[in-house]
């Protein structure tokens, strides 16, 4: 506790005290910086003190201590002054908190006429001095009070964050108080600013007493949405507010189908709450239960092989091994013995009992042929007999072994492309592409972003015996932004990258902005240029921004900018606030 926390509270009461009583007044804290003073001392606030014994002995004893001959007292004796003091009185009262000395007021008189009032009536000054000491105390209170109150305000909008539903805080004549990142995505609210539809619906639901929950339709700019919503009363005490929880109805009972099917449970793996993602996942869960050849599509980080296994272990041949291959990282002279395995004595250096490969290892299960666009044009073909005619053939073998497996492979590249520049077989594209799946990047699915960070903030919590609390709004804003050209691996490897340097509290731009640039950076430097932004949103943005610095480089009101842009006054200070310029 500190009295230069209201060093300007602190002032303004010196101020009146020496106004009150026409004797000069320093404030000082418990380290004897001079916090406020009057006079000659008004030209040392905040600047150590230096040699006030009687302060000491004030702060020390927690009593007050009045000086009637400065520089011969005895508690002047071991000050630097002693007996040479340009004052000719002194009465010192402590301040306290909470039962705590936290610093002293101090009434100096300088000549004769200050010293008779001071000490004229001693008890009437010193009770004076109490009941300032008491004000001091009670500002300070209220000061640290109020930023409790922040504090615990800005832990709620966190909290709201970190739920995965619609969170909004509302009075009872609909004015929005507080609202979370997945109920701006629900609503499609930009910059806090509802639009009057989301208003209206907003506030009638409080206004109906009758209503704890209610299922409403909302156009949106993506068509109809349907929400589920409750509603419950925070506090009647002065204006009434209301918690509004919000639910896209078709999570909602994707969710419940997902609990209820136990073999979708593998999908669960997979984190998402976009639209695309859950309808990925639906349309995936519908092709497990077959033994149709799937080929899944994706960038690279999408997560392609999470795909592949939850595929795999939703199906009837769960029970069975699940074998990855990756087609691009075994050297080409390798890669036909480890997907169809030899016999002894197949080629120099072959084992004397031969080797089974993976098409064998996997039977009755999968076999995941990652990277199949970088399988060589001869095992091409050697692959497309399989899936022909369901069996195998090892390097020196001379029979062919049957093999009930189910083939599911990926790429990262466009094979229809590759087909027409004849660097990959067609009938093998055809072969492969019978149930194609394409996983979209991550830039496309901002919802997924929060819920994949969250999962992660958890995942490395436990793998690094952390205590991290979760990304702060001001984190989760910018990540929302970034385009992650890596995807999901991208995101993963740059929580990881927080983990490393930090291990418990919140994750801000205040604690970790050096780290989450520079990491960032990084990653920019190494992805291609994006594409040129055509975003007529961006455009008007910065044509804003371009007449606020002419008009201020000419020393203009930022009203003639509105003349410059051609609209009206109102109309751009509405747009300075919707796209937080700064003026």
């Amino acid at each position: 506790m500190d009295l230069m926390d209201i060093q300007p509270i602190v002032q303004s009461i010196a101020d009146a005290i020496a106004a009150v009583l026409k004797i000069e007044v320093e404030i000082a804290n418990h380290r004897f910086i001079r916090v406020a003073g009057t006079g000659e001392q008004k030209v040392s606030v905040l600047h150590k003190m230096e040699g006030d014994l009687a302060y000491q002995s004030a702060i020390r004893t927690g009593q007050a201590v009045i000086v009637t001959n400065p520089g011969f007292d005895a508690v002047c004796e071991r000050c630097r002054f002693y007996q040479n003091c340009s004052e000719t009185g002194e009465i010192s009262t402590p301040i306290t908190y909470k039962n705590r000395a936290i610093g002293v007021i101090g009434l100096l008189a300088f000549n004769e006429e200050q010293r008779k009032r001071l000490f004229e009536n001693k008890e009437g000054i010193l009770t004076f001095l109490g009941k300032m000491a008491d004000l001091l105390s009670s500002k300070l209170h209220v000061h640290y009070s109020l930023e409790q109150l922040t504090r615990t305000s800005e832990k709620m909008v966190k909290l709201m964050n970190l739920v995965n539903e619609g969170m909004i805080v509302i009075n009872d004549k609909g004015k929005i108080s507080e609202m979370n990142l997945k109920a701006e995505l629900l609503l499609e609210i930009e910059d806090k600013f509802a639009p009057q539809k989301v208003q209206k619906l907003l506030r009638e639901f409080v206004w109906d007493e009758a209503l704890s929950k209610q299922t409403v339709t909302l156009i949106t700019n993506e068509g109809e949405k349907s929400l589920y919503l409750t509603k419950q009363m925070l506090s009647s005490v002065g204006e009434p507010e209301y918690l509004i929880s919000l639910q896209d109805v078709n999570d909602i009972r994707n969710l419940a189908e997902m609990a209820t099917e136990e073999q979708r449970k593998p999908f669960n793996r997979i984190i998402g709450v976009s639209a695309q993602i859950i309808e990925v996942k639906e349309y995936a869960y519908r092709v497990s239960q077959s033994d149709s050849t799937i080929l899944i599509q994706g960038e690279s980080g999408t997560g392609k092989e999470e795909f592949a296994k939850a595929i795999h272990f939703s199906s009837m041949r769960k029970e069975n091994p699940f074998i990855t291959v990756n087609c691009g990282a075994i050297p080409e002279n390798l890669l036909e013995s480890e997907l169809f395995g030899y016999d002894r004595g197949a080629f120099t250096g072959a084992n004397n009992k031969g080797k089974v490969g993976k098409f064998e290892l996997a039977q009755n299960g999968t076999i995941f042929l990652d990277e199949i666009g970088e399988m060589p044009q001869l095992l091409q073909v050697k692959l497309l007999r399989v899936l022909q005619q369901r069996e195998i053939e090892r390097l020196g073998g001379t029979l062919p072994i049957p093999v009930d497996v189910r083939v599911i492979a990926a790429t990262n590249k466009d094979l229809q492309e590759m087909v027409n520049n004849k660097t990959f077989r067609e009938d093998l594209f055809f072969r492969l592409n019978v149930i194609p799946i394409v996983i979209p990047p991550l830039r496309s699915r901002k919802e997924d972003i929060l819920a994949l960070s969250e999962y992660y903030v958890s995942y490395f919590n436990d793998y690094f015996h952390a205590n991290v609390l979760g990304l702060g709004r001001d984190v989760k804003n910018l990540i929302v932004k970034y385009p992650w050209k890596g995807n999901v691996r991208e995101l993963k490897n740059f929580i990881e990258y927080l983990f490393n340097f930090i291990s418990n509290g919140w994750v801000t731009m205040e604690v970790a902005a050096e780290l989450i640039h520079r990491k960032l950076e990084i990653d920019k430097k190494s992805l291609p240029l994006a594409s040129p932004s055509f975003s007529l949103v961006d455009m008007e943005e910065e044509l804003i921004k371009k007449a606020l610095q002419y008009v201020q480089s000419q020393d203009l009101n930022i009203e003639e900018a509105s003349k410059l842009l051609g609209i009206g006054r109102a109309t751009l200070f509405r747009k300075i606030k919707k796209y937080q310029i700064e003026t």
